[in-house]
């Protein structure tokens, strides 16, 4: 037991190709399949509607998991749940066979009982699913590890489906859905018996002695927990409609053979897989609810092309626009939903998150369970009353859009202090600077040598993207110095710095004197943060040169007259050229007459270096106001004293001529 907790790594494999085989049965003995084949045996709109609740039915069977683990190990009522599932499932094999025999009735009933035990102990088990699935992340590389769980089952499901549509387009009828159910039955048992071999996340037990009810409780007092459960609620409705009648409005209303409707689910599902690779590049830096808010406003968009169902003209231009239709939805609506968890596991301690995840899965399953159930009741009374199925389906997903909409406002007065707005996650979302900068933040979370990261910053520094500053501030601790400096200029190049980063700049000039302190008090100073100077006041006495040049400038850019005695006092004694030449450069921002005479003094000063020379000429200049036009001879001159002579007398002749 210790060793598998220690290493979780050594699972992986296994977790690996359980998720794959789960994600198989799943797509075919829940959702399109299912509904295809209830579709072929005669169901009606209210039966489809009441089957698509079952997949949101099974979140109220979690607190029953959550029981039995008080007496039973997490894996064990994991997988025995799992086990049960697929068993249950088994007599729907059957269901075809009534049907042909010509007992629809009992095929149809089958298949609902069928699905309900599918549903009821996939319920049960999922209270393990989060415990196994945060220890087989482990401590390091978690992110990197979620988002191949997420992305891997998004392509199981789209490769499901490929062939599913295959197999429908070739061989269609009772013996094909009967083959497709049989294989998920028969992966699903399998995926089952290995993950009976995971080990127990004992770490992620609830408590002894604790409540579920009193964890609900205290959750509830919380207001950012109940504003988020009023947003999360309709969008769960929503959801649930426009997930179950996605599959029927392309065969309802368009008139698609189950194989194209399979095609269709595979659409849906590469936009679940484009959410996710953006997912993965986007949560982490921009917070999770920003992001549902996009996606929810992604959702809502993508359902008004839904609502309106426009009659098109010809095969192709109808089959491009539902797979298009489809994708949108898919990237949308689970978009939405995993940003709603990440969001959800932000407000919630740790020691509750077993606890808390019955509740979001709780206040998932209603939501969706009512949308779909509704839904179909709602198309069979239009139905009843003579309305068509186009009127019925764009009614139906006219009031679900019109329901996103206004979650998705409310979406955006949730409160997420360390999230970046809305309107800055669209910018990044949109900008190619910024995602070509995420880009390069991941080859930077990758490196594993100091030369590596060097390279990697110094791209990163040259993009000035906003987006990196949370990941670049982690490298000023670095113990090579060239990381740091990396580092630091990287900062330098972005537009804006937040209060973290200019505050971990002042930590930076304590920490590292006589290294890169310097490049950080030259970075305080140009942004005029205020809160620098105590810290900048002190570096002044500092023995460190690059350090004491840096902060001289620094504080005349951050106007301390109070520092101005000192650094006047510095200009007049240094012979250290650097110090020299940033003194000067100080008191010309300064700009107070009263300095020229200790400027004039210096250049008195017996052999000064002729670069330090060239800058108190050029500092004296900027205080007496004609910087610019003396700048540009004194600049010609130093490179050819005839061309600035020359260049000076034509000045002159042109102040001549212009009169006086």
């Amino acid at each position: 037991m210790i060793s598998s907790i220690r290493r979780p790594e050594r699972f992986r494999s296994g977790y690996y190709t359980f998720n794959i085989l789960n994600a198989f049965s799943f797509m075919l003995l829940s959702g399109t399949v299912p509904t295809l084949l209830a579709l072929l045996m005669g169901a009606s709109g209210t039966y489809i509607g009441l089957l698509g609740s079952l997949n949101f039915l099974t979140y109220f069977f979690m607190p029953v998991g959550r029981s039995i683990i008080r007496n039973r190990g997490i894996v064990r009522v994991f997988g025995w749940s799992w086990m049960f599932r697929y068993w249950g499932m088994a007599p729907v094999l059957a269901a075809p066979f009534l049907v042909a025999a010509g007992a629809p009735v009992w095929g149809l009933a089958i298949l609902m009982g069928g699905s309900l035990l599918f549903n009821i102990f996939r319920g049960i088990g999922l209270i393990g699913n989060n415990p196994v699935l945060a220890f087989m992340a482990g401590p390091r590389n978690r992110g990197a590890f979620l988002s191949n769980i997420q992305i891997s089952s998004s392509l199981t499901a789209i490769v499901t489906s490929a062939l599913t549509a295959l197999m429908l387009s070739m061989a269609g009828g009772a013996p094909a859905y009967v083959f497709l159910m049989a294989a998920g039955v028969a992966s699903g048992i399998i995926g089952a018996i290995l993950l009976l071999r995971m080990p127990e996340p004992t770490e992620y037990r609830p408590p002894e002695g604790s409540s579920l009810a009193g964890t609900i409780k205290e959750a509830f007092a919380d207001k950012r927990f109940r504003r988020f459960v009023l947003v999360f609620a309709p969008l769960s409705f929503t959801a649930g409609t426009a997930r179950t009648f996605i599959i029927t409005h392309a065969r309802a209303l368009y008139g698609q053979s189950d194989g194209l409707v399979m095609l269709y689910a595979v659409a849906f599902n590469l936009g679940i897989v484009g959410m996710g690779f953006l997912s993965r590049t986007l949560m982490d830096r921009l917070g999770p609810k920003p992001l549902y808010a996009v996606f929810a406003a992604v959702a809502a968009l993508a359902l008004v092309p839904v609502a309106l169902s426009p009659q098109l003209p010809g095969e192709i231009s109808t089959l491009l626009f539902l797979i298009a239709v489809n994708f949108a939805v898919g990237f949308g609506i689970v978009g939405q939903e995993n940003a709603g968890q990440a969001y959800f596991f932000s407000l919630v301690k740790p020691e509750h998150v077993v606890d808390l995840a019955v509740v979001y899965y709780i206040v998932f399953g209603i939501g969706g369970a009512l949308g779909s159930a509704a839904g179909g009741v709602f198309l069979d009374i239009m139905s009843s009353h003579g309305a068509s199925q186009l009127l019925s389906y764009r009614i139906l997903y006219g009031f679900i859009t019109c329901i996103t909409v206004l979650s998705t406002v409310a979406v955006s007065g949730l409160s997420a202090p360390d999230s970046a707005t809305v309107r800055e996650s669209l910018g990044v979302i949109f900008s190619l600077r910024d995602l070509k900068s995420i880009g390069l933040l991941e080859r930077l979370g990758r490196t594993h040598s100091p030369v590596e990261e060097i390279s990697v910053i110094r791209e990163i520094g040259t993009r000035g993207s906003p987006v990196a500053e949370k990941e670049i501030l982690p490298y000023l601790s670095s113990p090579r110095f060239d990381v740091r400096v990396e580092a630091l200029l990287a900062l330098e190049n972005l537009d804006i710095l937040s209060h973290r980063a200019l505050k971990a700049l002042i930590d930076e000039i304590g920490r590292n004197p006589w290294s890169t302190a310097y490049i950080a008090a030259r970075i305080l100073g140009k942004r005029g943060f205020q809160d620098a100077i105590p810290e900048l006041r002190k570096a002044l006495d500092s023995q460190d040169y690059m350090l004491k040049s840096s902060v001289a400038l620094a504080l005349a850019r951050l106007d301390d007259l109070p520092s101005l005695p000192a650094i006047e006092a510095l200009a007049a004694s240094t012979e250290n050229p650097r110090l020299m030449i940033n003194a000067a450069i100080a008191l010309e921002t300064y700009g107070r007459p009263e300095a020229i005479p200790i400027l004039v003094s210096i250049l008195k000063k017996k052999n000064p270096p002729a670069f330090a020379f060239d800058e108190i000429v050029l500092a004296l200049a900027g205080m007496l106001g004609g910087l610019d036009d003396f700048y540009r001879l004194y600049s010609i001159w130093t490179r050819d004293p005839a061309d600035g002579l020359s260049a000076l007398m034509d000045s002159f002749s042109g102040s001549a001529a212009n009169g006086p």
